[in-house]
C-alpha cells in the first residue's frame, strides 16, 4: 500500500505485525486515506461521559463522512457505545443504515458506571451500522459477555480499555482473516491487539500521546497488564514532569 507509506512519513507511528498505529487526529488522518480501501470499521469512539479531555462525542460525527468514504461498498461500522448517550448517534443514520444493537454483559466484572435507576450498570452496548449490504462472517447470538483473553494477565484498571474477548467475538462475527480493519479511536490498543492476534490487517489512529504509548507497549508485547501501573512506569523513565511526547521515540 504505497499510500500508507506516504501517510506514515507524516506521523509518529508504530508498526505491528499486521497493522500500524498512528499518533494523530482522526479528523485529519482519515482525509489522507484513499476512498474504498477499508473493509470494516470496529472502534470505540468518544462517549462524552467525562473520561478525559478527548472524550468529545462530536468528533465521531465529525468523521462520519470520511469514514463512509474510506470504507468499501459493503462494509460494517461496529462500535462500542453507552445507553447514556445513544441519542448522540442519530446523525450517523444520514450516511449509514442502523442494523442492530448488541448488549455485552459485565457479569462478575464490576463497573463504576451507574444507571438512572440508581444501581451499577450490568451491561453496555455495541452498535451495528452498515454501508451497503455487508454479510455477517459468522452467525452467533446477539449478546456477548464482557471478558478477557488469556493475554490479559492483570486487571487493566482502565475503563476505556475494551474487553479483548468481546472484541474477538466482534471480529469473528463481522470480519474475515486478511480484512483491513480501521479503528480511528484506538485508545489503549485493545482492538488493534485483537486484530494482531486473529490475523486481521489494521490501521489504528489515536490522538492522545499517553494512550498511544501504552497501546504501543500492549500491541508489541501482546500482553495486557495493569494500565494504570504501566502509565506510571512509562512516566518514571523520563521523570515525573517530562512532557509525554519525549517518550515517543522515532517515527518508525
Amino acid at each position: 500500500m504505497g499510500w500508507l507509506d506516504s501517510l506514515l512519513k507524516e506521523y509518529t507511528h508504530f508498526k505491528g505485525e499486521s497493522g500500524v498505529l498512528i499518533l494523530g487526529d482522526a479528523r485529519e488522518v482519515l482525509k489522507k486515506i484513499p476512498s474504498g480501501v477499508v473493509d470494516h470499521v470496529i472502534t470505540d469512539p468518544p462517549w462524552g461521559v467525562g473520561f478525559d479531555e478527548y472524550d468529545d462525542p462530536k468528533v465521531f460525527i465529525d468523521v462520519r463522512d470520511e469514514l463512509y468514504r474510506v470504507m468499501k461498498r459493503d462494509s460494517w461500522l461496529v462500535f462500542y457505545s453507552t445507553p447514556k448517550r445513544i441519542y448522540d448517534l442519530a446523525p450517523l443514520t444520514q450516511r449509514f443504515e442502523y442494523k442492530w444493537m448488541i448488549p455485552y454483559l459485565f457479569g462478575h466484572f464490576l463497573t463504576l458506571s451507574r444507571n438512572p435507576l440508581g444501581s451499577q450498570m450490568a451491561y453496555s452496548i455495541i452498535m451495528v451500522f452498515a454501508k451497503g449490504n455487508p454479510r455477517i462472517a459468522r452467525k452467533r447470538r446477539d449478546i456477548i459477555y464482557s471478558d478477557e483473553l488469556p493475554i490479559v494477565e492483570e486487571i487493566p484498571r482502565e475503563r476505556q480499555f475494551k474487553p479483548t474477548f468481546t472484541t474477538a467475538v466482534l471480529l469473528n462475527m463481522f470480519t474475515r482473516q486478511g480484512d483491513l480493519v480501521l479503528d480511528p479511536f484506538a485508545g489503549y490498543g485493545s482492538i488493534p491487539l485483537v486484530c494482531e492476534l486473529f490475523g486481521r490487517r489494521w490501521i489504528g489512529v489515536e490522538i492522545d500521546p499517553v494512550k498511544f504509548e501504552v497501546a504501543k507497549q500492549i500491541v508489541s508485547k501482546k500482553r495486557v497488564v495493569d494500565i494504570k501501573k504501566l502509565k506510571e512506569t512509562l512516566s518514571s523513565r523520563t521523570g515525573k514532569h517530562a512532557p509525554i511526547t519525549s517518550w515517543l521515540g522515532s517515527r518508525g
